[in-house]
C-alpha cells in the first residue's frame, strides 16, 4: 500500500455534498420511509461510485453493506447510520447528525479510493442504538468480506475540546419485555434483585483504569462531560473518581411502562445497563428465573466491550488526537451504549468511536462544502493512520 500525503489527499466536497443533498435535507421520520429509500438510492449511487457491491438486509429499517466485489478481505471497516437515534446522543454526538457523518465518511472514502488506498469495507445500519440482535446476525452472515484489523465509527461531536476523547471500551444494554403481570411478576421487583445480583458479580475497573479514573477525575471537564451523559446522575453513587467508576464499571437498571397498554406488548420493558462479563443471554436467564411463570424476552442485546490501549485502532486514534488537539483524554470505558461489543463478538475487531467536532457554523442539514471538506480531511487522516497508510512525514516522530 502506498502512504498517502494527508495534505494531498484530493477531496470533492461539492460533489460528495450534492450526491448526498437529498438524503441530508428530509427531517426526521418517526416511520423512516422516505429515510430509507433515500438511503437505498443514495447508498446505490455511492457504492458504483466506490466499485463496490451493495448488499440490503430488507426490511422497514434495512441495513446495507458496501462490500469490495473481488472478495478481498478489506483493511478497514467503516461504521455508519442513516437514521436518528431513538435515544438522545448529547453529548457524544450532535443530535440528528448521523446523516451528515454517514455522508462524510463516504466522502473520505472516496478520495482514499481515487488515492490508490482502496481496501475498506463499510456497514451502514438504521441506529446505533437499536437492532441489535439483527446486526450482530447480518455481520456474521458476511464476516469473511468485512473482518479487517481496524473498524472505526465516526461521528460528529457538538464542540471541539482541548483533548480528543478517546474510550478503551463500551457499555452494553439488554431490553427485556415483560408480560405475565397478573402470574405475580413485579417488572421493578425483577429489576432491582437483577442489578443486585449482577452488581455483586461485576468484574470492576483493572489495573490501568484506576490509573486512567484517577487521571480524569483530577480536572474537572471529565466529570461534568460525565453528567451530561447520565440520564438520571443521581442514580450512580459517590463523587469524583468514585463516581466515575460507578458510571462506568457498575450496571444500572431502569423499568418503562408503554403509555398504551396492548394484549401483543409486553406490559413493561426492564433496561439493564451492563459492564464486563455481563453477557445478554444471562440477564435473560436471570431475569427469567426472578419472574416466575411471567414470560421474559429480550428485545435488544448489546454487549459489552474492552479495548486494548496498543489495538492498531486505539493508537490511531490517539495519534490522530495527537495532531488534532492537546492530546487524547483517554477513558477506559464510554459512558454509553456503542455497537463495538457487536463487531468483536462478529467479526473479532472492535469498533473504535471517534468524534469529529462540528466546524463552527455549519449546520447538519445544510452544511457547506468548507464544513464538509474539514470533516472529511480529519477522517482522511485517521482512516490512513488506522490502515498504516500514513505518509510518513505527515507521522508523529
Amino acid at each position: 500500500m502506498i502512504p498517502v500525503d494527508l495534505d494531498q489527499l484530493r477531496i470533492d466536497a461539492p460533489a460528495h455534498l450534492e450526491s448526498f443533498r437529498e438524503l441530508l435535507s428530509l427531517p426526521r421520520e418517526t416511520v423512516p420511509q422516505m429515510t430509507a429509500a433515500a438511503a437505498r438510492k443514495t447508498l446505490a449511487a455511492a457504492a458504483a461510485d466506490l466499485g463496490r457491491e451493495i448488499i440490503e438486509k430488507e426490511g422497514v429499517t434495512p441495513t446495507f453493506l458496501l462490500l469490495r466485489g473481488d472478495h478481498v478481505a478489506p483493511s478497514l471497516n467503516l461504521f455508519a447510520t442513516w437514521h436518528a437515534e431513538a435515544h438522545p446522543v448529547t453529548p457524544a454526538a450532535v443530535e440528528g447528525a448521523e446523516r451528515l457523518a454517514l455522508a462524510t465518511t463516504l466522502g473520505a472514502m472516496k478520495a482514499l479510493v481515487a488515492a490508490g488506498v482502496d481496501r475498506a469495507a463499510v456497514v451502514v445500519a438504521p441506529a446505533a442504538g437499536q437492532g441489535s440482535l439483527p446486526l450482530e446476525g447480518h455481520l456474521r452472515q458476511h464476516r469473511a468480506a468485512l473482518q479487517a484489523p481496524v473498524a472505526f465509527w465516526p461521528r460528529i461531536s457538538p464542540a471541539a475540546t482541548s483533548r480528543r476523547r478517546v474510550y478503551l471500551g463500551a457499555r452494553g444494554r439488554v431490553v427485556l419485555g415483560v408480560w405475565g403481570e397478573e402470574a405475580g411478576a413485579n417488572p421493578y421487583a425483577v429489576r432491582d434483585q437483577l442489578i443486585a445480583q449482577l452488581a455483586e458479580e461485576a468484574y470492576g475497573p483493572r489495573p490501568l483504569d484506576f490509573e486512567l479514573l484517577r487521571k480524569l477525575a483530577q480536572g474537572a471537564g471529565a466529570l461534568d462531560f460525565l453528567e451530561e451523559t447520565l440520564e438520571d446522575p443521581d442514580a450512580v453513587r459517590g463523587d469524583g473518581e468514585a463516581k466515575l467508576r460507578s458510571a462506568l464499571f457498575e450496571p444500572r437498571g431502569q423499568v418503562v411502562r408503554p403509555q398504551v397498554r396492548h394484549a401483543d406488548r409486553p406490559q413493561a420493558w426492564i433496561i439493564v445497563e451492563t459492564a464486563e462479563q455481563m453477557e445478554p443471554a444471562d440477564v435473560l436467564k436471570r431475569a427469567q428465573a426472578l419472574a416466575g411463570k411471567a414470560k421474559i424476552e429480550m428485545a435488544e442485546g448489546f454487549l459489552w466491550d474492552r479495548l486494548n490501549i496498543h489495538h492498531p485502532g486505539v493508537q490511531a486514534a490517539i495519534r490522530t488526537a495527537k495532531s488534532r488537539s492537546e492530546g487524547a483524554e483517554i477513558w477506559p470505558m464510554a459512558p454509553w451504549v456503542t455497537p463495538s461489543g457487536i463487531f468483536t463478538r462478529a467479526l473479532g475487531t472492535p469498533l473504535v468511536e471517534w468524534g469529529i467536532p462540528l466546524p463552527r457554523g455549519a449546520a447538519i442539514r445544510f452544511p457547506s462544502a468548507d464544513s464538509v471538506e474539514a470533516i472529511e480531511r480529519e477522517m482522511g487522516e485517521l482512516f490512513l493512520r488506522g490502515m498504516g497508510a500514513l505518509k510518513p512525514a505527515a507521522q508523529e516522530t
